[in-house]
């Protein structure tokens, strides 16, 4: 490895996290496994601002923990990890600098030896993604063209509206959705309600996205009047962190169900929306659609067989919502304890 020698750091709870300063970009960047499978975890590759890197440290091992649980549920024999570079609040990088990163990034892939696996995430693209593998054979997430999988947000947008289906249980169509966040899912998500028949909602920070809104006949708001809305469901799709405990005590639906990641501000998030009896479809359960198309790119893609694998999302959302009506508890618990089921205990290295 020719990059910046990392600080490598070894916790009881990850198999390892790794963060460096790219040596051609300067720019500081991470990669967390908090479990491998067979010796393979596998996490998407985000390239976003944060204030610090000490902020881009967490959020890499938050998010690889989420993808340990979000593979498990999903069946996956794969562990989870997750990669982030990361630059400063303001303009993104420019190509030359952006590609320059991504070179740093597939040498700090290539130090883990193929027990890290990366793909595309928030603020990467399949193009991104190819010119790693460029440089490193750890990725998944290639074209089409090269017999990968291609985007993923139409899977993951799959998913999410089976979750919608099996939590309303009943059609789509006549029922009021709204989506918060109109990036590469949402407006995926928006674009396949629309056409089962769903009345929608939709809001963004970026404004250009109204555009969509018109042309699916959406009513268009802010997001922090769409959370308020009434409607049958929420979903978040932006970025985690939006069901605090005031946004729980402002929503005016009964079910959330959106692909976001780590949507809950806390674990009492969870207890508080059980309180307001307001259904929530855990994001790692539900957000699995891209994770279970890129997995399948390891053993020779199929899209058939993704397709119904996304569609299994049903059955096991229909089987957390029992535990937790029958134990009585939240459905973030009632996840996590399917995720160590399935996992085998997420003992180890073989998890």
């Amino acid at each position: 490895m020719t990059a910046v020698a990392s600080d490598r750091v070894l916790a009881s709870d990850y198999e390892e996290v790794r963060a460096c300063r790219g040596p051609r970009s300067r720019l500081h960047m991470a990669i967390a496994i908090h479990r491998t499978v067979d010796g393979r975890s596998l996490g998407g590759l985000r390239f976003e601002p944060y204030d610090a890197p000490d902020d881009a440290l967490t959020d890499v091992k938050r998010l690889a923990r989420a993808m340990t649980a979000k593979a498990a549920v999903a069946g996956l024999r794969l562990g989870g990890a997750k990669g982030v570079i990361a630059y400063p609040p303001g303009a993104p990088p420019d190509p030359e600098l952006r590609q320059l990163a991504l070179r740093d990034f597939a040498e700090l892939v290539d130090s883990f030896d193929g027990r890290y696996i990366t793909a595309q995430d928030a603020g990467t693209s399949i193009d991104d993604i190819s010119f790693v593998g460029s440089f490193s054979d750890h990725i998944a997430g290639r074209p089409l063209s090269e017999g990968g999988s291609g985007d993923l947000s139409p899977y993951t947008a799959h998913g999410i509206e089976v979750a919608i289906r099996t939590t309303l249980q009943a059609p789509i169509a006549g029922r009021h959705v709204v989506i918060v966040g109109l990036g590469n899912v949402g407006s995926k998500l928006a674009q396949g309600l629309h056409g089962a028949g769903a009345r929608l909602t939709v809001a963004d920070v970026n404004v250009a996205r109204i555009t969509l809104a018109q042309r699916l006949g959406a009513e268009w708001m802010t997001p922090e009047d769409a959370v308020a809305a009434e409607a049958d469901v929420l979903a978040p799709c932006a970025l985690g962190g939006m069901l605090d405990l005031d946004t729980i005590a402002r929503l005016g639906v009964p079910v959330v169900a959106g692909a976001a990641n780590n949507q809950l501000a806390s674990d009492l998030a969870a207890d508080a929306l059980l309180e307001r009896g307001i259904v929530w479809a855990p994001d790692f359960v539900i957000n699995a659609g891209g994770l279970i198309a890129v997995a399948d790119e390891l053993r020779r893609f199929d899209k058939r067989r993704v397709e119904r694998s996304i569609q299994r999302i049903g059955d096991t959302l229909n089987e957390i919502y029992d535990r937790a009506s029958r134990a009585g508890t939240n459905t973030l618990i009632a996840a996590q304890q399917l995720a160590v089921e399935r996992s085998g205990g997420l003992n180890g290295n073989d998890t």
